[in-house]
């Protein structure tokens, strides 16, 4: 069978809230508005670039842009991509006062089960990084609840990595990691639609990342 064409749709919190609160929203180029309000739910991507008289690449890529700030939904063949903010903040906050804890042990962790990350963070100052990681999940989940643009700042991130040797293929095992250390602290609290927000969260963020690196290019 083919693939189905990505669907978006906007978010309710973005209908709610950051589609009119945001200063990012309100600097919006005309495609941004367009392809928000188009975003029904039932029109695929192909049916809004032919509405538009666009490149679907570039709708689709407005399309991405705006699922990652949270101002919509993308309906994928099998799975929903979406920042859910509720579930992303109150997730983050369950587990920022021990912040500095979590971040050890996810290192710990990812260096336990993945030791060729480890030459990764040779001449890394552990502590730094550790607060550094932090501190990027707090940017993103306010970043989101603001309506904010995050994509420069997780392109550039993209690029810091892969000045470190981070890989593509590296994403997906510090993704398993991030999911399994919030099971560790929250346990039982750390419900599946809590698993499922940070996982739709982290692919979104892994890619704007890879797509800063391929920018290097």
């Amino acid at each position: 069978m083919p693939q189905l064409k990505p669907i978006p749709r906007r978010t309710t919190y973005a209908l709610s809230t950051t589609v009119y609160t945001s200063p990012w929203a309100s600097s919006w180029q005309r495609i941004y508005r367009q392809v928000f309000w188009l975003s029904d739910g039932l029109r695929d991507t192909e049916r809004i670039s032919l509405l538009l008289h666009k490149p679907e690449d570039s709708v689709y890529r407005v399309i991405t842009e705006l699922t990652v700030n949270g101002f919509l939904s993308l309906h994928l063949d099998r799975k929903v991509l979406e920042m859910n903010i509720a579930l992303l903040k109150e997730s983050f906050n369950m587990i920022a006062p021990r912040k500095e804890e979590f971040a050890h042990s996810f290192y710990e962790r990812l260096f336990s089960y993945y030791p060729q990350t480890k030459h990764l963070f040779a001449q890394t100052d552990m502590r730094r990084q550790e607060s550094s990681l932090m501190a990027t999940l707090a940017v993103v989940v306010a970043g989101v609840e603001r309506g904010d643009s995050l994509v420069p700042t997780l392109n550039t991130l993209g690029k810091r990595h892969s000045h470190y040797g981070a890989a593509p293929e590296h994403y997906p095992l510090v993704g398993g990691v991030l999911l399994e250390t919030f099971h560790e602290y929250l346990g039982s609290q750390f419900t599946p639609a809590m698993q499922d927000a940070w996982s739709n969260a982290f692919e979104l963020i892994s890619n704007q990342m890879i797509e800063g690196t391929q920018k290097l290019n």
